[in-house]
């Protein structure tokens, strides 16, 4: 299940990865490695040009003939391009160098992120269990709420004393909230709880249509500011219409939590001064 907002490193990652790992259970990119063209004797691959292909499509690598060439094209005139800026050195520059290495890095953790969803696969029972504990009640309820998310508790706790005075709320997530609902006064529309990560839900729940929440809500995205703005009963959704985002929220979480994990056993080293995270 989509998150409704994310750390945009993060949700680029997970999104893509996400993406390529469910859209290759239904088309599988055709096997082998046969050259489909050379530039200048550099070769292209029947591999890379349906990692493209699958890349622009969602995972749809069986196109007829005429669009497989288009995309062919498209890949020559990479490798031109590629070609005319390797002979004049760029592949020396820092900046360039710096983009190959988050290239790189972005490369390996989609397809770890892919093939981790691949193996763990989620049982029906599994999915059944998640739907009983979010609509097993035969209710169901919508709320529509705000936020402000920054880096630091303290200055959360400094906004929450702002908006107890009297400061606009809206007006402070626009100058304050580094989410990308910052530009709408942190609107997050209407949601289901399970579109959120639990803590943050946890506190919506709580809330009164109005109120903002007296301390500041952590999760792996930062420090949240939330006001609740209104509450609505919804429609309880049929087990099969939810039974593929109930199947991606799961498979967030075994990656966050994969995440957290590797987190826990790293060795990480902060050394920029201003990097050091505050306790």
């Amino acid at each position: 299940m989509p998150m409704t907002f994310h750390h945009p490193l993060l949700t680029a990652l997970l999104t893509a990865g996400l993406t390529l790992a469910v859209a290759s259970a239904s088309a599988q990119s055709p096997e082998g490695d046969d050259i489909v063209a050379e530039i200048n004797g550099e070769a292209v691959t029947q591999l890379e040009l349906d990692q493209l292909i699958g890349q622009q499509t969602g995972g749809n690598t069986e196109l007829p003939a005429a669009q497989r060439q288009q995309f062919l094209e498209e890949i020559i005139n990479l490798v031109l391009l590629a070609q005319a800026g390797e002979s004049e050195g760029m592949e020396l520059g820092p900046d360039l160098q710096a983009q190959i290495n988050n290239n790189r890095r972005r490369a390996l953790a989609q397809a770890f992120v892919r093939n981790m969803a691949q193996a763990d696969q989620i049982s029906d029972d599994v999915l059944r269990e998640r739907y009983d504990a979010e609509y097993g009640s035969g209710e169901a309820m919508e709320y529509r709420a705000r936020h402000i998310l920054v880096g630091e508790r303290e200055q959360a706790e400094g906004l929450i004393r702002r908006i107890d005075e009297g400061e606009a709320f809206a007006d402070l997530a626009r100058q304050h909230s580094q989410d990308g609902s910052a530009p709408e006064g942190g609107d997050l529309g209407w949601f289901a709880p399970g579109d959120m990560v639990a803590p943050f839900a946890d506190a919506v729940m709580a809330l009164e249509a109005g109120q903002v929440t007296a301390d500041p809500v952590e999760t792996r995205f930062g420090w949240h500011v939330i006001q609740l703005d209104e509450t609505r009963a919804a429609e309880v959704p049929a087990f099969e219409d939810v039974s593929g985002q109930l199947g991606m929220a799961i498979i967030n979480e075994r990656i966050q939590t994969r995440i957290e994990d590797l987190r826990s056993d790293a060795r990480i080293d902060y050394e920029a001064g201003w990097a050091q995270p505050r306790d």
